[in-house]
């Protein structure tokens, strides 16, 4: 019946969670960063093919923008494939003062992926924070 006022996890990044106020408990490591803010934007590379010569390179698989009460904080996941010095996923977060920050973190990230992810992530984070500050 309450199912609203539940905490979401990384499996509940989704449109459906797009500028709603939420209470969030992300996974990083051994331990969780609990927060609540407003998701703006987000991808997920699960659907994405890559050209082969991408397969063995440290790709991002995730990422999200949220807006907390005074920050905005990116949250994302990388995979290490067939990396002799660092293997498996590890989670990241960066925390900057406005988006225009978050542009210039996301604009110097360098993964093969990163054609499908950069420009559509800052684009709806900036659209769904102005639909925010507007109610």
């Amino acid at each position: 019946m309450f199912g609203f006022l539940r905490t979401l996890k990384e499996k509940d990044i989704n449109s459906t969670k797009l500028g709603k106020l939420r209470n969030y408990s992300l996974a990083r490591g051994e331990r969780t960063l609990s927060f609540r803010g407003r998701l703006l934007g987000f991808y997920h590379a699960e659907g994405d093919a890559l050209e082969v010569s991408a397969q063995d390179k440290t790709l991002l698989e995730t990422i999200a923008i949220f807006r907390t009460r005074t920050r905005y904080l990116i949250y994302y996941q990388i995979h290490h494939h067939n990396n002799e010095h660092l293997s498996g996923r590890q989670v990241h977060i960066h925390v900057t003062e406005d988006l225009d920050g978050a542009a210039a973190f996301i604009d110097a990230m360098v993964y093969p992926n990163k054609r499908a992810f950069a420009d559509g992530v800052i684009e709806d984070a900036r659209s769904t924070d102005a639909l925010v500050k507007e109610r």
